[in-house]
């Protein structure tokens, strides 16, 4: 199989949208955006400002229901740059995939990694990827469509969930919001 810039892309939008910290700052300058608005609306009211005070209440207002859509399409260019500056030479490269007994082996041009299975700490499976977390915070990205050997995969990842009691997290229908 073949990592391009949207398998990583997804992997690091589909963490972001787990991490606690990036929700509540999203949130957090949501809150503040609508709030600055609001308090300049206010601070010209008190003024006599009539054009002003229109002016921040609508941004206020805008803020309020657009401000998510704006924080969405920021945070994804923002992991757009960061994937094709931290995965540059990873881009593009053909990786294989094999599970051993008690390993699994990942292969490409830079080398050979064996992750012991009992290394795994939780998969999370969306619709179109399972991402395989190993307990020292690296991660397998599969993309189920460039897989070659899907049933293998799955009766693998079952059989992880099941032996080894890994954690086993299913969103098919996690979309990046």
């Amino acid at each position: 199989m073949r990592l391009d810039e949207n398998d990583y892309l997804t992997f690091q939008l589909y963490t972001a949208s787990k991490a606690t910290r990036v929700k509540r700052a999203r949130l957090r300058s949501w809150i503040l955006t609508t709030l600055t608005f609001a308090c300049l609306a206010y601070l010209f009211y008190r003024s006599d400002n009539d054009f002003l005070t229109v002016y921040f209440l609508v941004f206020a207002g805008l803020s309020l229901f657009f401000f998510p859509l704006y924080s969405r399409w920021r945070y994804k260019k923002h992991y757009q740059k960061y994937v094709l500056d931290v995965y540059k030479d990873s881009l593009g490269q053909d990786i294989d995939l094999e599970f051993c007994n008690d390993n699994i082996v990942t292969k490409a041009k830079g080398g050979e990694v064996r992750i012991n299975k009992s290394e795994v700490k939780e998969i999370n499976e969306i619709k179109d990827f399972y991402f395989i977390y190993i307990n020292t915070g690296s991660a397998l990205i599969i993309p189920k469509k460039k897989a070659d050997n899907l049933d293998e995969i799955n009766r693998e990842i079952k059989s992880m969930v099941d032996t080894l009691g890994a954690k086993h997290n299913v969103e098919l229908d996690w979309k990046w919001t």
